[in-house]
């Protein structure tokens, strides 16, 4: 289900997704088996995240880009 997001690249992870930034930081970022993987195009995720970030559950309040796609290296 979860295990096709694509692999955020490390030049992003703090450049445009603000990993440790606190409420700037990417809610879409998730921990992976990969690494650190974009979850903004999966439906599920999406509405789960969005669902925690709207009940006051997340830290991470950012949407910083269009998020990543297998077909697309940068956003």
């Amino acid at each position: 289900m979860y295990d096709d997001l694509p692999v955020i690249p490390a030049d992003r992870i703090e450049a445009v997704c603000k990993i440790g930034q606190g409420a700037a930081c990417c809610r879409f970022m998730v921990g992976g088996a990969r690494g650190i993987e974009c979850a903004k195009h999966d439906p599920e995720l999406f509405e789960q995240i969005n669902r925690r970030v709207a009940f006051g559950s997340f830290s991470a309040q950012g949407d910083n880009c269009e998020g990543l796609r297998h077909d697309s290296a940068t956003a």
